[in-house]
Order: structure tokens, then C-alpha cells, then sequence
């Protein structure tokens, strides 16, 4: 009988899984590199990998909010004491830019999106939604997001024949004050 795995578990030939939330399917077989499973729609195949997908590397000025628990904090009951750090990204890694402190309900630390849009409790939404607007004219005079958009313009190749554009000398020259200016190089 053939097995494969999914959320760790083995899962046996005709066996069914929930693969997201209210979306069931069974596992019918395999067939070479390809898996095939059936759902209220019918057949379908996918190719079957042992890999680990790979991470998305963060693009040039991305930025993202960090939850930590606050190092040495008063035990509280079913509550702790969280550092929100709103982070964007620079060549070499994540730059600070912002934090706050918020009590909120436990096992909440983890890292989110910018304005904390992926964050349940509200209280902790709010705090990372604050540094959001308060990081955004910081974020938009930092060299690196002048820096993102003209590197975007281009490999979009956007503007031809025009000043601005992607083929105007100036923004190579602009490019490269703005790599002298954050010090990178």
C-alpha cells in the first residue's frame, strides 16, 4: 500500500484529507512522479516532490512586524507582555525602525505582515497598525524605497525613451548616490 505524508501524518492509499479548512480529498494513487487525488469536482494530479518549498526572500524595503515576548517580564495569568518591532528590509538583513510594547493573550509572538494584518487579537493589531502609520514617512525618506523603485523600474524596463525612464543615465547616476548615501557602498 502506498503512503504519503501531509502535516507529518502518513496517509494510507483511499484515505481522505483535509488539505485546508472545509476542503476534503482523497488520496488515490500514485502514478511515477505524480500524485493523483480525487474531490466533489473529480480527478486531478499533482507532482509529487519530497522537498521543503522554498522561503520567499524579502525584496528591497519589505517590511514586516516582529511580536517578541518582552525578555524578563512579570509572569501574568493567561496574558504577557509583547515587544512589536515593525522591521524593513535592507541589504544584509532587517532594520528596526519602530516598537512598542502591548499586553495581549498568550502564544501570540511570531512575525507578520507591515500593518499586522495577520494578527487575530486586537489589541496587538492595533499596536502594530500605530507603528505602521507612525514608520511610514521614516520608510518613504529612507534611501533604500527610493532606491526599490527605481531598481523595479528597471527590470520592468518602464518609461522608455523618456527622462525617468528605465534607459535615462539618470537614473543609473541616481542609483548609485543613493547606494553612496545609505552607505552600502
Amino acid at each position: 500500500m502506498t503512503h504519503i505524508f501531509h502535516g507529518g501524518e502518513p496517509v494510507a492509499q483511499g484515505q481522505a484529507i483535509e488539505a485546508v479548512p472545509r476542503y476534503r480529498l482523497n488520496f488515490l494513487r500514485m502514478e511515477g512522479s505524480r500524485v493523483v487525488f480525487r474531490d466533489g469536482t473529480g480527478e486531478f494530479s499533482r507532482p509529487f516532490t519530497t522537498d521543503k518549498p522554498t522561503e520567499r526572500q524579502p525584496m528591497l524595503g519589505e517590511r514586516r512586524t516582529v511580536v517578541e515576548l518582552l525578555p524578563d517580564a512579570r509572569p501574568i495569568v493567561e496574558e504577557s507582555i509583547y515587544v512589536v518591532t515593525h522591521q524593513m528590509c535592507v541589504p544584509g538583513g532587517w532594520q528596526d525602525i519602530g516598537q512598542a510594547n502591548c499586553r495581549a493573550p498568550e502564544r501570540l509572538a511570531g512575525i507578520y505582515s507591515g500593518n499586522g494584518a495577520g494578527i487575530e487579537e486586537v489589541a496587538l493589531r492595533a499596536v502594530a497598525q500605530q507603528l505602521w502609520d507612525a514608520t511610514n514617512k521614516t520608510v518613504h525618506a529612507h534611501p533604500y524605497t527610493r532606491l526599490a523603485e527605481l531598481l523595479m523600474k528597471m527590470r520592468l524596463q518602464e518609461g522608455t525613451g523618456e527622462v525617468g525612464g528605465w534607459d535615462d543615465p539618470g537614473v543609473g547616476w541616481e542609483i548609485s548616490q543613493l547606494l553612496e548615501m545609505s552607505r552600502t557602498l
